[in-house]
């Protein structure tokens, strides 16, 4: 098998069959290789925000993802933060979503920049790009540790921190 990235094409045939975003897809999130997470829940200051949030400067904030990610078992994703959020000063710092995987993505971000940032439910935050694996893995997320596996809403440590 040929390692490659997922096309628009990939993503939507995937998305059809009830794959990769499981729930909450949205065809206007597909980019021509990934498709943007969109925010569902903040945390900030100890506490979880589903509307606007409004983010002090030098603050880290968790977002958990509108999307329910179903990640093929032949299959990784890589999480880029988008470039409007970069522009305003926000740092993420994002793992890979690991072959198997199922839930909403919780993502870990600063705001590096001098001045308050708002965010919002629904805002496109970040960009998932998958890319095939040149085999199935030995032990997929959930055979493995699977930690996270089917995690809903802000997560830390495998817990729901609402």
């Amino acid at each position: 098998m040929n390692m490659s990235v997922y096309s628009d094409r990939k993503i939507l045939e995937l998305a059809r069959e009830g794959n990769l975003i499981g729930e909450n897809f949205d065809v206007l999130s597909v980019t021509p290789n990934g498709y943007d997470l969109r925010i569902d829940q903040v945390w900030v200051s100890g506490n979880v925000i589903s509307g606007e949030a409004v983010i002090p400067a030098g603050t880290q904030f968790l977002v958990s993802t509108m999307e329910y990610i179903k990640m093929p078992e032949d299959a990784m994703g890589q999480i880029w933060i988008r470039s409007s959020y970069a522009r305003k000063g926000v740092l993420g710092s994002f793992g890979a979503v690991d072959a198997g995987f199922h839930g909403n993505l919780t993502l870990s971000f600063l705001n590096a920049s001098g001045s308050p940032v708002t965010v919002a439910r629904g805002e496109r935050i970040a960009q998932l790009v998958i890319h095939d694996m040149s085999s199935r893995p030995a032990e997929s997320y959930g055979e493995r540790s699977g930690n996270y596996q089917g995690s809903r809403g802000v997560t830390v440590k495998g817990r729901n921190i609402l």
